[in-house]
């Protein structure tokens, strides 16, 4: 019972980029698209912007030529508890190709790389869940990695298979739940998470996604701990 009550399942932090209840950010369309986006619910920020281990993706000044985020119709797939479910409007993050680049072929945003950052402090077991879909030219990968310094990053999950749209395939469709680590990222003050697009092949090719939720389990305070360890001596001698 004391080890049932210690560790629990913990929200680390959520976007649905719409909530602006607790100061989340609301995404804007392109040329307006934010590349810095504040949890919509807990604690944590996604970073576009070149900090933290990001890339600074592009986006024009006017218009939306080659710009390599925006935002578009959302999903209410994976939004639960307080989640925002409107699915109109600018409701979800897209990444998008960008310019064609050398060689021929390439597109900007191929390679690039957005940063969620947030703590685990008394935390372990972290595991990501979120919406995504593709257009039939947007990326085909997405690699997750994960740092405790920003700096070196390990491997976390390779994302494929990605399908073309929200409501298509299997139940919840396009939910990813298989992203997590064990153990790299327990207890850390401060944690990272690495997302790294490849595969676009035009410049409007894109993956969009939406309802990301960062989820942990409680780490047993140390007094939970020494309870439960007197709980089994008691058990242990009552059973002699």
């Amino acid at each position: 019972m004391i080890a049932a009550s210690a560790a629990n399942a913990a929200m680390v932090a959520q976007w649905d980029f719409q909530t602006t209840t607790n100061g989340g950010t609301a995404i804007a369309a392109a040329p307006a698209t934010q590349k810095l986006f504040v949890a919509n619910f807990g604690t944590g920020s996604l970073f576009l912007n070149g900090e933290n281990g990001s890339s600074d993706f592009f986006e024009p000044v006017t218009g939306t030529t080659n710009t390599e985020i925006n935002a578009f119709g959302g999903t209410a797939l994976n939004a639960t508890g307080g989640m925002s479910t409107v699915t109109s409007g600018s409701g979800a993050l897209a990444i998008v190709g960008g310019a064609a680049s050398v060689p021929a072929g390439t597109f900007g945003a191929n390679g690039k790389s957005m940063v969620f950052r947030f703590s685990m402090s008394g935390l372990s077991n972290l595991s990501v869940s979120y919406a995504v879909q593709r257009t039939a030219s947007g990326f085909t990968t997405q690699q997750w990695d994960y740092s405790t310094d920003g700096t070196t990053w390990s491997s976390a999950a390779t994302i494929t298979g990605i399908q073309a749209s929200f409501a298509a395939g299997a139940t919840p469709a396009n939910v990813v739940s298989s992203v997590s680590v064990a153990s790299g990222l327990n207890n850390a003050a401060t944690a990272y998470m690495r997302v790294t697009f490849t595969g676009a092949t035009s410049s409007t090719g894109n993956n969009r996604m939406d309802n990301f939720q960062f989820n942990a389990d409680a780490v047993p305070a140390p007094g939970a701990l020494a309870l439960l360890g007197v709980a089994g001596l008691v058990g242990a001698r009552r059973r002699r």
